[in-house]
């Protein structure tokens, strides 16, 4: 007689933004429903540009609060705090949060315990409001253990995460650092890929791909600076930045600033199909300052696609072997970062062999793979007492 297989709910800051980690958890949401689990995705907000992850889902989906999320208003001057605009946002602040706990409260209770992944840490934080009694939590934390001991969420992961099953990292090495600073019982899990093309990049144009959130820590001007630096041989390349964020007006301005390079710059708006672009695409380029395990390098190179990437995590470690299946440039060095364009854009057989080798160097992270081992880790945690 098959035993019946756990409940498993999925928790998110959001889960109808465009972007990795919201890719991430509706993947796995649809591959564990496919194999059998009961499962719900939750996110904590709703997002004002819903983005539609999958046609068909075999799961169910919540999201917490019945409005956007208002920011907080900073009070200024002594008195600040009592000002009747500054009061009525932490109000409405107050009865958003006291809702949406209430409401997660009542779906944990709907049906028998069983398994909690929690994908960010702020979700965490409505959790452990809500309470989770009888329940086994898998926490997650989607950047570096350098990213999160550089602000503040190493302090809150400690909070947060103390009492959970287990702590799921990106990487063996994120994992070995959290557990070093005092984060018990960590394993680590990677990002499964949405696709697997059939078909790889026919790499016979001349285009640079960003495909990501123009923001600092993305280092979208760190391109720019580099792709200013390329000679004369390159003239008929063009770069294009897909996706848009707070910087996407200075870089304009300094795209605008480049002279005849800046002419083959292009901005253009977020898309839906990552993988279209990315087959169509010649060189993906990554100059993060920071990252955590990032999905577009390892899409880019399911796609078959050469990339440079800066060497600015252990999961961009994990997936580049620097001449092998991809190039690493130092982090935050323009001029290294173009040496190493240069070079992929100045050679067809080297963007052939380091696709070639990039595709094959990512099929574990196929979603059926990635999934076994989320299969593994929910047996582990439910059979432990």
């Amino acid at each position: 007689m098959a035993v019946a297989k756990p409940r498993v709910i999925i928790i998110a800051n959001n889960i109808e933004e465009l972007g990795g980690a919201q890719r991430v958890v509706h993947v796995l949401a649809q591959g564990l429903s496919h194999r059998g689990y009961p499962t719900e995705l939750i996110g904590v907000v709703p997002h004002p540009q819903k983005h539609r992850y999958v046609i068909d889902p075999a799961y169910q989906s919540t999201t917490l609060m019945s409005e956007i999320w208002p920011p907080p208003i900073a009070p200024s001057g002594l008195l600040g705090k009592y000002r009747p605009q500054v009061r009525k946002r932490q109000a409405n602040r107050a009865r958003l949060r006291a809702a949406a706990i209430e409401r997660l409260r009542e779906i944990l209770s709907s049906g028998p315990p069983g398994v909690i992944i929690c994908a960010q840490l702020w979700a965490m934080e409505y959790l452990r409001a809500a309470g989770y009694d009888n329940w086994k939590v898998v926490g997650q934390y989607h950047a570096s253990f350098e990213a999160a001991a550089s602000g503040r969420d190493l302090r809150r992961a400690l909070r947060n995460y103390q009492d959970v099953s287990t702590v799921a990292l990106l990487t063996a090495e994120d994992a070995a650092q959290f557990a070093d600073a005092g984060l018990r019982n960590v394993c680590w899990v990677p990002n499964p890929l949405s696709f697997w093309p059939v078909e790889t990049a026919k790499l016979r144009g001349q285009s640079v791909t960003y495909l990501g959130r123009l923001s600092a820590e993305k280092g979208p001007e760190i391109l720019l600076d580099a792709w200013s630096r390329l000679d004369e041989r390159f003239e008929g390349w063009q770069l294009q930045f897909i996706g848009n964020g707070p910087l996407e007006g200075a870089l304009r301005a300094q795209a605008g600033a480049l002279g005849p390079a800046g002419q083959r710059v292009f901005f253009r708006p977020p898309v839906e199909d990552p993988a279209r672009v990315l087959l169509e695409s010649d060189v993906l380029a990554l100059p993060s300052l920071t990252e955590g395990f990032p999905l577009v390098l390892a899409e880019a190179m399911a796609c078959g696609l050469p990339v440079v990437a800066a060497d600015c995590a252990p999961g961009v470690r994990v997936l580049i072997r620097d001449g092998i299946n991809g190039l690493l440039a130092a982090r935050g060095d323009a001029g290294n970062f173009a040496e190493k364009l240069a070079r992929v854009m100045d050679s067809i057989e080297l963007r052939q062999s380091l696709g070639a080798a990039a595709r094959t160097s990512v099929e574990y992270l196929q979603a059926p793979q990635v999934l076994d081992q989320w299969e593994s880790l929910i047996a582990e945690v439910t059979s432990a007492h």
